[in-house]
């Protein structure tokens, strides 16, 4: 007879490998801080058998279903010590209900995320003469971000022609952003935001279309 033994199926007893993660909801505030989490790779027939819907750079992380508030789904993020990002693609319970099984997706790394950048809000203070001016603050920083040139926008003001160079600025992070808010590039360059959209799949990237401010 042949066992299949799994040591993740007992969490609590391994002493090797496992690390402390945070569980987050997108657009909630709840969140699980998990102590014995265990990352293992995708198995080789379980990425034959998916189509291409897994990849080699996925992983399976087991969660003990105890140390968590509310029961995973995709969508969810895990963020390790390092701060690395995983999105769950797909969630299943196992040994009766114990543990979670959750295959994951590290974002930044598959589309290319090789910078970093701060979104900075703007609140309305009043100068010396009374009129208000907006004054900016870090709002979220050190985001993984890819910055690309889009198209040129050609503008005339004052009967002069002004070419407005466009970028899009792909984060893994949903956030909900408008007028209010600007992005700093790590070279201290400053975005203004003229539009977003959201990820329409959770393995896809949030995009922003800036304008260098100025």
């Amino acid at each position: 007879m042949t066992l299949d033994f799994d040591p993740s199926d007992d969490l609590a007893g391994v002493t090797d490998g496992l690390t402390s993660v945070t569980v987050t909801r997108p657009g909630s505030s709840d969140s699980s801080e998990v102590t014995h989490a265990l990352r293992r790779a995708i198995r080789t027939r379980e990425l034959e058998e998916s189509n291409g819907r897994y990849t080699a750079g996925d992983v399976a992380w087991h969660l003990p279903a105890s140390e968590l508030a509310a029961p995973p789904r995709p969508g969810d993020v895990i963020v390790d010590a390092d701060g690395r990002r995983f999105t769950l693609l797909d969630v299943q319970q196992t040994v009766l209900g114990s543990r979670w099984r959750c295959v994951a997706r590290n974002l930044a790394v598959v589309h290319g995320l090789d910078t970093y950048v701060d979104v900075e809000r703007a609140t309305a203070t009043k100068g010396t003469a009374g009129a208000e001016r907006a004054t900016w603050h870090i709002w979220r920083s050190g985001l993984a971000a890819r910055i690309q040139p889009a198209e040129s926008a050609v503008t005339n003001r004052h009967d002069r022609r002004t070419t407005n160079a466009r970028f899009k600025v792909f984060l893994a992070q949903d956030l909900d952003l408008d007028h209010t808010h600007r992005i700093k590039g790590p070279d201290g360059t400053i975005y203004r935001i003229l539009a977003c959209r959201k990820a329409e799949r959770i393995d896809s990237l949030a995009e922003i279309d800036v304008i260098r401010a100025g």
